[in-house]
């Protein structure tokens, strides 16, 4: 709701543009996330380039959908729930790929 003098106005606002981006991107690494951990399990642990691959473009997918939901803040008078989802779901997998990496390490 905007408030128009002392009047409220119903008007809805366009999603914002980088929003859109930002969304694709974190649904792409979702899915390549979720590639590269059935390729690891069906492989018991031993997956190969391909398996790691995936996992590296589902980082970067990640990174770059978080930083196109930080743009889309910066248009005026949008709407930004898009924006949100997105960067919600590419900080999840951040932090999950944070957390594989370092128990890959600590073995």
């Amino acid at each position: 709701m905007k408030y128009v003098g002392d009047k409220v106005s119903y008007v809805r606002n366009p999603f914002a543009r980088n929003s859109y981006y930002c969304l694709v991107l974190a649904v792409l690494s979702l899915a390549l996330a979720g590639t590269s951990m059935y390729l690891s399990v069906s492989q018991a642990g031993q997956g190969g380039l391909n398996t790691g691959a995936l996992g590296f473009a589902s980082i970067m997918a990640a990174l770059m959908g978080l930083w196109y939901g930080l743009l889309s803040f910066r248009e005026k008078e949008r709407n930004y729930i898009l924006a949100k989802i997105g960067i919600s779901i590419g900080l999840v997998l951040l932090i999950i790929w944070v957390v594989i990496i370092i128990t890959g390490l600590m073995r």
